[in-house]
């Protein structure tokens, strides 16, 4: 890769680790419900108005119910997910259980697009929920009914985004990708807030909290998008797949200098251990 894809690389791994940090501030005052529709909505409304200053016809008239189904499974339920599991669980935690996607890829691209499923990658499976257990086991909370329940939760979002995208390849290749990212969310936030009598506010926001939202939907969101589309361009999918193995990394950096969470040494060996799983799941054979 070139020195700018290195750069937009790391700067998109340090973007999607920070965002747990400001979801563990949004969540308990906003509920989850209200973090994850104001993310996706101002989101969706900040790369509108981009796509309509450069002039990019996103379609939306023809692709709408498209767009409505991508922003459900690589937006609407993941978010919702991860602000209900900020609610228990550290943001080094929902870090590394954001890793597993790779894992969920492997496994329903088998299923419905019928790629090989041989003995490395089912090793690679192994060991990445080996290396999940063990990084929440040994992590830095108590594994109580109530975080395990917050652990389930929070990875129904990774087999959201591998859901997403055999979606993508198998019914909407179309899709334009720019279009993905502005109308996905922007379409799916009133559709998030059906569900806030359920989960309401259970304070005012103070000017931290509503900055954090801000910086979780323009920075998060928005222009991550931006990055990540770009560099999908530049250096091709299955290089910006593996954005997510470093992701963790970041997440427990700015979860130990953001809200001084303890980065535990089993947390580090569970992480090893599942990004080892996921290299055998997604890294390529020697022939």
């Amino acid at each position: 890769m070139r020195t700018q894809d290195w750069i937009r690389f790391t700067l998109l791994s340090a973007i999607w680790g920070a965002s747990f940090v400001f979801i563990r501030i949004c969540a308990p005052v906003l509920g989850p419900v209200l973090t994850a529709a104001g993310r996706v909505g101002i989101a969706g409304l900040v790369l509108v108005f981009y796509l309509r200053a450069i002039r990019f016809d996103a379609r939306w008239a023809d692709y709408k119910w498209s767009y409505l189904k991508v922003g459900l499974l690589g937006s609407g339920i993941p978010f919702i997910c991860y602000a209900i599991g900020a609610l228990w669980l550290p943001a080094s935690l929902l870090s590394i259980l954001n890793a597993t996607t790779p894992l969920f890829g492997a496994l329903f691209a088998a299923i419905w697009l019928g790629e090989a499923f041989d003995l490395r990658r089912g090793l690679g499976v192994f060991l990445g929920i080996t290396g999940v257990t063990l990084a929440n086991k040994l992590g830095n909370v108590a594994l109580t009914p109530v975080v395990l329940g917050a652990i389930g939760i929070t990875l129904i979002a990774p087999c959201c985004y591998a859901l997403n995208g055999i979606y993508l390849k198998r019914r909407a290749p179309h899709l334009p990708p720019q279009g993905n990212a502005a109308f996905s969310q922007l379409m799916v936030a009133p559709v998030l807030l059906l569900g806030l009598p359920f989960a309401p506010p259970t304070a005012v926001p103070s000017l931290t909290v509503i900055g954090a939202l801000l910086v979780l939907a323009v920075l998060s969101s928005a222009v991550a998008y931006l990055i990540f589309y770009r560099l999908i361009a530049d250096i091709g999918p299955t290089r910006v797949t593996t954005v997510t193995f470093v992701i963790p990394v970041f997440g427990m950096l700015w979860g130990f200098l953001l809200l001084h969470e303890r980065i535990t040494s089993g947390m580090l060996l569970g992480c090893a251990i599942m990004l080892a799983g996921t290299w055998l799941v997604v890294g390529q054979k020697r022939v």
